[in-house]
């Protein structure tokens, strides 16, 4: 079994989104919740991530709400043909 772990944020559709398409498809993870934990806000930028949702599948890492991508590195589909995302990129771009 792939070792899955999921960093959400209170209050944010896509975290909510990613964590029922996790229950939907029956994935066992580990739930961080970065606004109820700062400890875990702390774990998560330490990894040069500055965004939720986050999804790490056995040390792969995925942003965003990637339906494909996260089924592609559980081993569901062959298919990872969804758009890449990265929250860097979001906030390159801000000015």
């Amino acid at each position: 079994m792939k070792k899955v772990t999921l960093f959400v944020s209170e209050g944010s559709e896509a975290s909510d989104s990613v964590k029922a398409f996790l229950d939907k498809n029956d994935v066992t993870y580990e739930l961080k919740n970065v606004t109820k934990n700062k400890d875990y806000l702390k774990e998560l930028q330490e990894m040069k991530v500055f965004g939720t949702p986050t999804i790490f599948i056995d040390g792969k890492k995925i942003e965003g709400n990637q339906e494909n991508k996260i089924l592609y590195e559980l081993g569901v589909t062959n298919d990872s043909s969804d758009d890449t995302f990265s929250f860097e990129n979001v906030f390159k771009y801000r000015k």
